[in-house]
């Protein structure tokens, strides 16, 4: 792929997503599962068997989200329709098909883990994803260099990230409004006081 591209990196690094991606998710399909050796040994291959590929693509969509820009070269940049982004949400559901086979089925180590802990890890990484498809996007089509310095600098920036904040903040108040879901809702107050803390800053 890299000789493919000629160089381009968005490419090579969303490859090595594809193998422990397909990998976990031929394990979730039920027609594979319900056959040898799946069948025999579920949790094994299921459950802990599964775990260092789950903790790889965690990885790899951390490393992605934080150090790239998302050159489609020689596709034009399109966000969230990128192939980087793309690949990042494909991951994202991989993970939660995953997650949640593994709870259904009472599979170890999964099985264990709260799920106030499942929702925050979610959470934390869909909110580290959309700040950096923000980024990229400024990054393409206002030619704000990925660098902190300049990232820091750029009102162009502050001013999209207090908006975007101030957005999520207000969806997911609203949301746990409805829901009486009361540790969402002081997620959102948490972030609409950090915009606020930010714009004084």
């Amino acid at each position: 792929i890299d000789d493919w591209v000629a160089g381009q990196a968005v490419w090579p690094l969303i490859a090595w997503a594809l193998v422990p991606g397909a990998l976990l998710a031929l394990s979730t399909v039920h027609g594979v599962r319900s056959r040898w050796p799946l069948l025999a040994w579920t949790n094994a291959y299921l459950g802990w068997g599964a775990m260092p590929l789950a903790a790889s693509l965690v990885v790899w969509f951390l490393s992605a989200t934080l150090g790239s820009d998302a050159n489609p070269a020689p596709l034009p940049y399109v966000p969230l329709l990128n192939p980087l982004d793309l690949a990042q949400a494909g991951v994202l559901l991989v993970l939660v098909a995953w997650f949640a086979d593994t709870r259904r089925l009472g599979l170890m180590p999964m099985a264990g883990m709260p799920l106030v802990t499942a929702w925050a890890g979610l959470g934390i990484g869909g909110f580290v994803w959309a700040n950096a498809v923000l980024l990229r996007t400024l990054h393409h089509y206002a030619a704000v260099p990925l660098r902190i310095d300049t990232l820091l600098a750029s009102d162009l920036v502050q001013a999209s990230l207090s908006l975007f904040w101030t957005l999520i903040a207000l969806v997911a108040m609203v949301l746990a409004t409805r829901r009486g879901w009361r540790t969402l809702w002081m997620v959102g107050a948490g972030l609409m006081f950090a915009v606020v803390l930010k714009l004084l800053l």
